[in-house]
């Protein structure tokens, strides 16, 4: 049944509109009420949380047929946090699906958060391809390793213990101390980590002398066949062999252990190894599957451009230009910018006249900003049609950075 526009509202759902809300997730997602209930109340972000909807005008009345929640977060792209705003839980009753009501609610979200100067949208696609049509684009990838607990080294040492509401502080300060900023992964402030506390229970630490050095989060999958690590970090080698020694030690409760991580720290981990020989040249000591991570959309390019590059200082050989979004579906978006230098630092502002132009889709823009790769990577893909003039300023304003989005920053 097709439908016009001028049949449909999108506006944030009011707080007492919230069982609604609620019983379109269950629906959607396929969840218990009662048991869906109890996490999205008690959510550390609930309050602070856009929740959206759309109402279809039908039978004298309106009908809540399509919802999303866009969460405030931080995330470092290189070394600047830059604000976004993390899109989950975009569903549709199932008989009003596949009619577009999700795409328009998109629309009228991303609209909003523009107006409200939001430099970034991102999420977790189910399906890359019909985000893509909105304007987000792919911009990280996430290697997976899965393992038996036989092919993990047996190490000897003190066991891991599960943590408690006292080791919180330990555990935080170990991160700020050692964990890695690399692109892609979220800023914890206070109620980053009272979300992680709350939706992973499962933490477990190793302690020395009475200090913590090291932290395993892990969830299930696979019905509980699979362990997860979410995050696992370590301040010592003997911490390193704790956890990966405990690990080894599931081979009754779980079947598999898997690790998503960026490849880099794949190799970090030290999981190269196995528990016998291999018989031929041709088996894989262990199998890695490197997989789409998730999803970025410019919202506002003026705010996103000053977010990671105001004041920064310019480097050699800068080239001033300027920057031009060619976006469908937020159309204000298109306003051109100026990127410029004074007194060594770089400014983004008004257009420069006389300075050439580069003009690109919401799509490019996003891999561009991530570092997904690099500027004359995209250009030689067709990706990124710039002037040649300016190849060489964006190589060095906009490196390629590997961006991955953890399991333990997933919203």
């Amino acid at each position: 049944m097709l439908w016009r526009r001028a049949e449909t509202e999108a506006r944030q759902v009011a707080p007492d509109e919230s069982e609604w809300f609620l019983r379109v997730l269950c629906a959607g997602f396929g969840l218990d009420m009662s048991t869906a209930r109890r996490f999205f109340y008690d959510d550390p972000y609930f309050e602070v949380n856009q929740r959206w909807g759309l109402w279809l005008n039908e039978r004298g009345g309106q009908t809540l047929v399509s919802i999303l929640t866009a969460i405030p977060l931080t995330m470092w792209i290189g070394a600047r946090p830059v604000p976004f705003y993390g899109i989950a839980g975009v569903a549709t009753l199932p008989d009003y699906r596949r009619r577009g009501f999700a795409a328009e609610l998109l629309r009228q979200a991303l609209q909003s958060l523009y107006r409200e100067g939001a430099p970034l949208a991102v999420l977790q696609a189910f399906n890359h391809e019909f985000y893509r049509k909105l304007g987000w684009e792919t911009v990280g990838a996430i290697a997976h390793v899965r393992l038996t607990p036989k092919q993990l080294p047996r190490y000897d040492g003190e066991p891991l213990r599960r943590a408690g509401v006292a080791d919180h502080e330990a555990v935080m300060n170990l991160h700020a101390q050692y964990g890695a900023r690399r692109t892609g992964s979220l800023v914890r402030d206070e109620r980053r980590w009272e979300y992680l506390f709350w939706n992973l229970p499962n933490l477990w630490v190793y302690e020395q002398s009475g200090q913590i050095e090291g932290y395993l989060f892990y969830d299930f999958l696979d019905s509980g066949w699979t362990l997860r690590v979410r995050e696992m970090l370590w301040r010592s080698e003997r911490a390193r062999r704790a956890i990966l020694g405990w690990l080894a030690a599931n081979e009754e409760s779980v079947q598999q252990v898997e690790f998503q991580l960026p490849l880099a720290e794949v190799v970090a981990l030290g999981l190269l190894g196995w528990s016998a020989p291999p018989i031929e040249p041709s088996q894989p000591f262990y199998n890695v599957q490197v997989l789409p991570n998730f999803m970025a959309r410019p919202v506002h390019a003026p705010v996103l451009l000053r977010a990671l590059l105001e004041g920064a200082p310019a480097p050699e050989r800068f080239q001033p230009f300027n920057l031009r979004v060619r976006d469908s579906v937020l159309k204000a978006n298109g306003e051109t910018v100026g990127v410029g230098v004074e007194s060594g630092q770089l400014t983004v502002g008004e257009e420069r006249r006389g300075a050439p132009t580069l003009s690109l889709a919401p799509t490019a823009l996003a891999m561009l900003a991530f570092g997904t790769m690099s500027a004359p990577e995209l250009h030689a893909r067709r990706i990124l049609n710039a002037p040649e003039s300016i190849l060489e300023t964006l190589d060095a304003l906009f490196p390629e950075r590997a961006p991955c989005l953890a399991p333990i920053d997933f919203f």
